[in-house]
């Protein structure tokens, strides 16, 4: 990597001592990948000989055999690492036999440092080049059916794994992709250095109350893999090679003129020949503001000029940057929220809320964050925070609220604070609000029992340089249940860009026929509700199904290949409100057969999807009203369960090789 020398020769010999003192395995490349089912092909036999799951990392010893008996290996490819581990347990006790929270019952989990300094007292909780893969098992797919998750317990990066399960033990095998470990200066995994890697096996059984773990490295001296991986082993890809740098990156840009519109920025890199060409997108606000996917695709928020900037991910340190200037932008209070899912629309896996980091009991039921604190916990012991990000400034005043209802009146605190010991836990904002604690960012109140919205004043003037920015509702010594919606953070000045008299969209109606020839086109009409909405235009989009057809902006629909699609219309105002037809293309009947093989239940559905095939084996994959695919998987029964409580409401289809169907959230 493009360092500079001193850096170099100082992490040369640190990583020589990390060799000398760290437990070290070589991955090898595989010949092929292995296929992720739970099975050990044959592959494995190419991977270096089983590493033993052994030290003990909990005062409790873990019962997983003698050593040679719970074990790990991996191999490589050119796209990712795979993870092969067999567990012998003595009893398997799962969470959703037990009844509780995932990681105090059997699971296993992976951790991967791809930093360019190991040595940094940090893990996963961090999400700085620290990665947890720990995804928990769950009732009916312990049979090597293909499963995803992402990293760290979030959304986004796609893990594949498949755990089979021969009670009381069980094989989990996982594929981690190398594009989404990213280091924490934003730059991809490099093969050639060592990477930081440990393994932990949460044991645990029905006659006693957990603790018990055991890994490959890190004993927990230090801390728990989460919370700190510097004694965690260390992994060396043999055979990996220098790739070679990128030296310049150019961009191309362009106007957003409509209403959430969106803009794809080309870039052109050179040379040609550049080994790892994947660029980290991001936007500097200016007088406009906008978001930024990681394909370069931006879309607009609000009118004014933003900066889109690519950034090399292959260690060059190269950038650049264009200007995009946005135009004919709805505002509405979502967009200029500083908080990110402040309405709690998105949740992760465990149901916990997208974005923020709970510490404890907390859920999101319908939208709404729930939280129920142990009774006499310390003040720390139950957190919802939020880490910062914000583009907080010293000068401007702000207004932060909240909705909050209670089942009893209880002592309520909520704080922004610099969670650093050097800095005493600093409140780096103030407050005239007579709750708040002298004049800071520190609020204390009884909490309501009926539905109550609070509306501080606060500004930053007390903001650090390097401030570590933190929002935390303090909940320890609340015993009552909370619950917390609409979380707001916005910038006064903001306030007036929002759009006056803003109508919604509640409804689109489709129109123009349900059949079309291969080759032939079918002109489709929507019609939005209200009539005097702000924005009554459409965007049109296609989710082909056994059939195919693409369709225009002007609601256009032209037949490419028999079967069933769906048309789908897409408000361009901020509502989200979609219409959707299906449509046959060719035969008719095709459209019939189709829905006849696939069953959903319920529908519409809230947290739980239930598909119901004709066949094992079966690729199921759920789009959403865009055509976006959500997750694909491999079904090895009949009947699958998806949690589908991260969506957000909408229309999403189910589709097979075979068949489509559709369901609301």
């Amino acid at each position: 990597m493009k360092r500079k020398i001193t850096l170099l020769l100082f992490c040369s010999v640190l990583v020589t001592g990390l060799l000398a003192q760290k437990p070290t395995a070589t991955i090898f490349k595989a010949s092929v990948a292995p296929t992720v089912d739970g099975q050990v092909d044959e592959v494995w036999a190419e991977a270096e000989a089983e590493h033993d799951i052994v030290i003990q990392s909990t005062d409790e010893p873990a019962t997983l055999g003698d050593p040679g008996e719970t074990t790990w290996q991996a191999l490589w490819t050119d796209e990712g690492i795979y993870v092969l581990l067999r567990v012998t347990d003595d009893a398997f006790y799962p969470h959703y036999i037990g009844g509780g929270n995932s990681w105090e019952f059997d699971k296993p989990e992976l951790y991967f440092d791809v930093n360019y300094i190991l040595i940094d007292g940090i893990g996963p909780s961090s999400n700085e080049g620290h990665y947890q893969v720990a995804p928990a098992f769950a009732d009916g797919s312990n049979d090597g059916t293909l499963l995803t998750c992402g990293f760290n317990g979030t959304e986004g990066s796609i893990v594949e794994y498949a755990f089979d399960v021969a009670d009381p033990d069980y094989i989990a095998e996982y594929f981690v992709p190398f594009q989404d470990l990213i280091s924490s200066e934003g730059i991809a995994i490099d093969l050639t250095e060592p990477v930081g890697f440990d393994v932990t096996i949460i044991d645990r059984d029905p006659t006693d109350n957990g603790g018990r773990a055991a890994v490959w490295s890190n004993n927990s001296d230090i801390g728990s893999s989460w919370v700190n991986m510097d004694d965690c082993g260390i992994i060396l890809f043999d055979g990996a090679e220098a790739g070679i740098y990128i030296e310049e990156i150019t961009l191309t840009g362009g106007d957003i003129t409509e209403n959430n519109g969106t803009l794809q920025i080309e870039a052109t890199i050179l040379p040609e020949d550049a080994t790892n060409k994947s660029l980290a997108w991001s936007v500097v606000n200016g007088t406009g503001k906008a978001s930024v996917d990681e394909n370069g695709m931006v879309t607009g928020i609000i009118d004014g000029d933003v900066s889109v900037v690519a950034a090399s991910k292959d260690g060059s340190y190269m950038e650049a940057s264009t200007v995009v200037t946005i135009s004919n932008q709805i505002v509405t209070r979502g967009e200029i929220n500083l908080f990110r899912n402040g309405y709690f629309d998105d949740v992760n896996e465990d149901n916990t809320p997208a974005e923020w980091n709970p510490t404890g009991n907390t859920t999101v039921v319908e939208g709404v964050c729930v939280i129920d604190p142990d009774e006499g916990a310390n003040v720390w012991d139950f957190r919802l925070q939020q880490q910062g990000g914000w583009g907080l400034n010293t000068a401007d005043l702000y207004v932060f609220s909240f909705v909050l209802l209670s089942d009893a009146p209880d002592t309520f605190n909520v704080d922004f604070e610099d969670a650093r010991d050097e800095v005493g836990y600093h409140r780096y904002g103030v407050s005239e609000h007579e709750y708040a604690t002298d004049g800071t960012s520190d609020w204390t109140f009884q909490s309501p029992t009926a539905k109550t919205r609070y509306v501080f004043d606060v500004n930053f003037p007390d903001l650090l340089d390097e401030s570590n920015e933190q929002f935390q509702f303090m909940l320890g010594h609340h015993d009552p249940t909370v619950y917390i919606d609409s979380v707001e953070l916005i910038n006064i000045n903001d306030l007036e860009k929002l759009t006056p008299g803003y109508i919604p969209v509640t409804e689109i109606v489709l129109s123009g026929g349900d059949a079309v020839e291969v080759d032939a086109s079918l002109q489709m009409a929507a019609v939005a509700a209200p009539s005097n909405a702000t924005l009554t235009e459409v965007r049109w989009s296609v989710v082909n199904g056994t059939g195919e057809a693409t369709v225009d902006e002007t609601g256009l629909v032209t037949g490419v290949a028999d079967g069933l699609v769906t048309v789908v219309a897409t408000a361009k105002d901020d509502s989200k409100v979609t219409g959707v037809m299906d449509v046959t293309v060719g035969t008719v009947g095709i459209s019939q057969q189709s829905l006849e093989t696939l069953r959903l239940y319920p529908n519409p559905a809230v947290n739980e999807l239930n598909v119901v095939l004709t066949s094992k084996n079966t690729s199921v994959s759920i789009y959403n009203a865009v055509g976006q695919r959500m997750e694909q998987l491999v079904v090895s029964g009949t009947e699958y369960k998806f949690d589908i409580s991260s969506y957000a409401a909408g229309i999403y289809f189910v589709k097979t090789e075979t068949a489509i169907a559709k369901f609301v959230k």
